[in-house]
């Protein structure tokens, strides 16, 4: 799945010279968390989010530090925070360092920018131009809009044995020397022993998604004797 299926196309953007105010009201009335700013021309020139409009003069929640707090911050982010707090023009708050993402990416390489970046939704970029925005709640609709259908077909023992064991060996998480298992008729045993209750959730999941399996019957065991959840 691409960028592009999931993203919506319908983007709020706004104005270098719009006022805070006017930004401030536009995100409450269509209920989102972030504006991309275009010029006349559609170029992305910045993107204002609710935390540039956190800290505001207006609302009483500009940043008051201790005087002694206050010798440790440099001299350019105190700026910076007055700026935030008190300036009115869009231009002058919004982040001019966007983080975007092609209209061909991936599903999953929005979900790592979102991820990495810790943001909540992204503009999605073809021939310069923003094209669409992509935010946490689109790629949680794309999951739910999937259908998540384990493999009906008959796969043969041998073959369902090359897939599993295939499969354990290609995982970084899981000592194999500890970890056996067995296939008859679709069903997968696993016995052995694991390190912790993550690995031991996470070596059932994998073998449970694998085509052909249609259950897992898990006799794995954590080392050192602890106790399962």
């Amino acid at each position: 799945m691409k960028a592009h299926e999931i993203m919506t196309t319908n983007v709020l953007s706004a104005k270098p010279g719009m006022k805070v105010h006017e930004i401030a009201t536009l995100m409450v009335q269509h209920r989102i968390s972030a504006l991309p700013v275009l010029t006349d021309d559609g170029a992305l020139v910045g993107i204002v989010t609710e935390s540039d409009l956190l800290h505001r003069r207006e609302t009483g929640t500009e940043r008051k530090r201790s005087w002694w707090l206050d010798m440790f911050t440099d001299a350019d982010s105190r700026a910076r925070e007055f700026v935030k707090a008190h300036a009115a023009a869009v231009e002058d708050i919004m982040s001019r360092v966007v983080v975007t993402v092609p209209y061909d990416s991936s599903v999953a390489e929005v979900a790592d920018i979102l991820d990495s970046h810790r943001i909540r939704r992204v503009p999605v970029i073809r021939d310069g131009k923003v094209v669409g925005i992509i935010s946490r709640s689109d790629l949680v609709r794309a999951l739910a809009m999937s259908k998540i259908v384990g493999s009906t077909d008959r796969i043969d023992n041998g073959a369902l044995h090359k897939a599993v064991f295939e499969a354990i060996h290609k995982q970084s998480w899981i000592n194999t020397i500890y970890v056996s298992f067995s296939v008859s008729d679709g069903t997968v045993q696993l016995v052995g022993f694991v390190d912790s209750n993550d690995q031991k959730r996470a070596l059932k999941v994998l073998v449970s998604e694998i085509p052909g399996v249609k259950s897992v019957d898990d006799q794995v065991r954590l080392r050192n004797w602890q106790t399962t959840i």
